[in-house]
Order: C-alpha cells, then structure tokens, then sequence
C-alpha cells in the first residue's frame, strides 16, 4: 500500500506503475487454483474491471471507505 503525506489512503499497486486511489481491496489468494501464492492488493475502479474480467467475476473483494 502506497500513502503519500498529503493524504492517507491507499493507492493502486497494479503492476507499480498507477497512480490512482484506490477502489477495491482484493484477494486472489481466496480462489480455488493456481492463485495460492498470491496475497492481495488495492486496485482502483479501472484496474479492478479489469481483473474481474480475468477472473471471470470471481475476485473476492471489499470496498475501501
């Protein structure tokens, strides 16, 4: 999780490169498979679509207040 000191909450970490707050908070690691390994991130609305597609609506998540 990334803050800056103007203010404290969270930011995307999808792949290190977005910039943008965060939306979700989601656990890979819940799903049945190959995904074990995996812990879980913050993603924000655009990152997260997109992960839910790959997962074919399956990402378990919560929202961030």
């Amino acid at each position: 999780m990334k803050k800056s000191n103007k203010d404290k909450s969270a930011h995307c970490d999808y792949h290190g490169t977005c910039k943008n707050k965060a939306y979700r908070e989601v656990y890979p690691s819940l799903i049945k498979g190959k995904h074990k390994e995996r812990g879980w991130s913050y993603l924000c609305r655009e990152h997260y679509n997109l992960e839910q597609k790959k997962y074919k609506g399956k990402l378990p998540s919560c929202t961030i207040d």
